[in-house]
């Protein structure tokens, strides 16, 4: 006889577990081994498996001829309920496909947001957490960011779309600024937490290589201290093995929230990570690469390649909500994301090298014809170093763009980059030229090679289109791009707005991503300001309504 028992009190995202138990039968064991999403436990000779499988379970059981017996299967028939904890209102007004992701997070309190880039998910998130602080009274939750430069990115969008404060592990003011201490200054934020009173505490990845850090936010997430916990790019983190993998493993709150835009079957061990913190993977990392790979090679250690890979899918579709632009109707023909990211410290040595250069020059600038050109350095410095210096050549910029181009072509979509100086182009094209079929476009490619290099990139042939605004920016039509990153911003709204049309126009079939990269407490974020937000020097150079000799003005820009 097979005991099938089903018990509540391990209910994990939302669904009860199968425990189940018989005498020894070969048969049997082979049924129990046919489900992806199973353990073994040694100790008490018993399966578990989760209810969702007990139909397929009952039916391969009297195709087996089988007699079993199921003890509390009624308390699993009770439909999970939605319910909007009293008080809660959107902040932002969300597209039907967020609310559709904000309920499923309200009744599922493990899983895996997938969606798309440019789909919203950290709006979905944001509304979710705070949701569930008013349902389940949590005081903290932690955003652990796989990408670092994206802290800032997480603070923003919190202010956007939520009423509650965001903290930064380790932030301190400095001057006028506000940066992000050492570790030290971490676990003394996590040793006084009780003193912050921001609901949404937010990290790197990087971070839980310290064992102290770690163990402190282990601690709390043990209690409704920090109640969930959303792990963005978490593909990013991949290695079970390193300090920081096995440190995400340890913090096992009763909320979380995996995030990813990234397609994740081509890599199949890269999984792992994601299914054992969120609670479905019972194995260890052996048993699991054991299962799923085909090893050979010298000694038979290597993997050559994958097995049971439609099980792996099944058990990912499972706790995974994803979306594509193709399947949501309700965007808006474009979306507007900025990126903000920290420059490394060389990079931010040469930046502040250049500031007070200008500072020291400034009663010169005011005077020139074109005040705002004697900036470009200060600008570019926050695009790439080696434009301004022979021997350091950093710059967190491209870094994330590498990133979003990666996200991007395993898709399946196509990217178009913009900057305002071919100096910026070229090293782009040098970062991506090897790994995608790219091209690029500035004021010396011809004509005849500009037509060709377009229809390339139209029908497919070319993933990435690399050019600068103004050769670029005009006149071409680019409707196979989805995505779009400014490395840099033109002065002139009206010039940004021609770019992105480049992509957005008659016979485009989807939304447009808009990224504009912009390096924290810079020049970047002024510029974006004044024109973007404000219109200011946008109204300046087309109308003259605003003397951009203004002190006032350019003391701004350069502070």
């Amino acid at each position: 006889m097979v005991h099938i028992e089903v018990d509540n009190a391990t209910r994990c995202n939302g669904e009860w577990s199968l425990y189940v138990t018989f005498p020894y039968d070969m048969s049997v064991v082979n049924i129990m081994r046919s489900f992806p999403s199973r353990f073994y436990n040694k100790d008490r000779k018993e399966w578990e498996i989760p209810f969702n499988k007990l139909s397929e379970l009952k039916l391969k059981l009297t195709e087996n001829k089988s007699k079993f017996e199921i003890y509390n299967e009624d308390i699993a028939e009770v439909e999970k309920e939605l319910v909007i904890p009293e008080g809660f209102e959107f902040k932002t007004k969300p597209f039907q496909h967020q609310i559709d992701g904000f309920n499923y997070g309200l009744v599922n309190d493990r899983w895996l947001l997938g969606d798309e880039q440019g789909l919203g998910k950290t709006k979905q998130v944001i509304d979710i957490a705070v949701a569930k602080k008013l349902e389940k009274n949590y005081k903290h939750c932690l955003i652990i960011c796989g990408v670092n430069g994206l802290k800032w990115n997480w603070v923003n969008e919190i202010h956007t779309h939520s009423n509650e404060d965001a903290w930064i592990l380790g932030q301190r003011k400095k001057g006028n600024k506000t940066v992000i201490g050492s570790n030290a200054d971490k676990i003394a934020d996590l040793e006084a937490l009780e003193s912050i009173s921001s609901y949404f505490l937010i990290t790197n990845v990087e971070s839980l290589r310290n064992e102290e850090i770690t163990a402190r936010i282990a601690k709390y997430a043990l209690t409704d201290t920090i109640g969930l916990v959303a792990i963005d790019e978490i593909h990013k983190c991949k290695n079970p093995s390193s300090q920081q993998g096995k440190g995400i493993l340890k913090i096992q709150p009763e909320c979380r929230i995996a995030m990813t835009g990234t397609p994740l079957m081509n890599t199949p061990l890269d999984l792992f990570i994601i299914l054992k913190w969120l609670g479905y993977e019972k194995h260890a990392f052996y048993m699991f690469k054991k299962h799923y790979c085909v090893f050979g090679g010298y000694g038979g250690y290597e993997v050559v390649g994958y097995r049971y890979l439609d099980e792996l899918q099944e058990q990912l579709d499972s706790i995974m909500l994803r979306r594509l632009k193709s399947d949501v109707l309700d965007l808006p023909e474009k979306t507007y994301v900025d990126e903000y990211v920290e420059m490394t410290p060389k990079q931010k040595q040469i930046y502040d090298e250049v500031t007070a250069e200008i500072r020291m020059n400034i009663d010169q600038i005011k005077m020139a014809n074109n005040p705002l050109a004697e900036l470009i350095r200060m600008r570019q410095a926050t695009g790439y170093t080696g434009i301004l210096s022979s021997k350091v050549k950093e710059s967190a910029k491209l870094d994330r763009m590498e990133e979003l181009v990666e996200e991007t072509v395993l898709n399946g979509k196509q990217v178009v980059i913009f900057s305002n100086w071919t100096q910026m182009t070229d090293v782009v094209y040098a970062k991506l030229r090897v790994k995608y079929a790219t091209n690029c476009i500035t004021g010396a490619t011809k004509d005849n090679e500009r037509q060709t290099i377009v229809e390339d990139f139209q029908v497919g042939r070319c993933k990435v289109l690399i050019g600068t605004i103004g050769a670029m920016g005009t006149g071409l039509t680019l409707t196979a791009g989805t995505v779009e990153i400014f490395m840099d911003e033109p002065w002139n709204r009206a010039n940004k707005e021609q770019a992105e049309d480049r992509c957005h126009r008659v016979g485009t079939k989807e939304n447009v991503t808009i990224y504009t990269l912009l390096c924290k407490d810079t020049i970047d974020e002024r510029v974006h300001d004044l024109v973007y937000q404000k219109g200011m020097i946008a109204d300046a150079l087309v109308d003259g309504q605003i003397d951009i000799k203004n002190s006032d003005l350019l003391d701004f820009l350069i502070s």
